[in-house]
């Protein structure tokens, strides 16, 4: 009895065992698994070969940065340099520039005061003049007061010129 019971239970292992095996296998194939696990090989394989292009491409970008950074420091002296000697040609110019309308200013000023001067010594001479006229005219005023006879004299020669016809009394 032992013996079938265990030959019992043996062929009904069995049976399930061959059940199980076969749905297995006919999920494999109505799954098409191993396409499956073919295709996420693919998709793995792909992946890395995509992650090795991207590797390869940031590796490539990291050598053209650091070519520039390690320029950079020569660029920016060779740019400051520049910009030195901009400034200075610059500087020259404007210093060039105040130089020249100092000197246009320097000049027109020295003409200004040459006119100024001008004007002020006709003012003078005019101020002279009619101050040497005013003394004149008072001194011979002053004569003719207190010198009746000269006064006098004077008149018969002007009345004597008018007769005549002379202007240049």
């Amino acid at each position: 009895m032992f013996e079938s019971i265990l030959d019992y239970i043996l062929r009904t292992n069995l049976f399930n065992f061959i059940i199980f095996a076969g749905i297995i296998i006919f999920l494999c194939v109505k799954l098409n698994l191993s396409g499956i696990l073919e295709q996420g090989k693919e998709t793995v394989e792909e992946s890395i070969e995509n992650s090795n292009l991207e590797k390869a491409n940031s590796e490539a970008n990291l050598n053209k940065m650091e070519d520039l950074v390690a320029h950079l420091k020569d660029d920016i002296e060779g740019i400051l340099r520049e910009s030195e000697q901009n400034a200075q040609l610059v500087g020259t110019k404007i210093i060039s520039d105040a130089n020249k309308t100092v000197e246009n200013i320097k000049n027109n000023s020295v003409k200004i005061i040459e006119n100024k001067t001008a004007v002020l010594k006709n003012d003078i001479m005019k101020k002279a003049s009619l101050a040497t006229v005013e003394i004149a005219r008072n001194h011979i005023i002053k004569e003719l007061l207190n010198n009746a006879d000269l006064h006098n004299r004077m008149i018969d020669e002007s009345i004597e010129a008018i007769e005549l016809g002379r202007t240049d009394i």
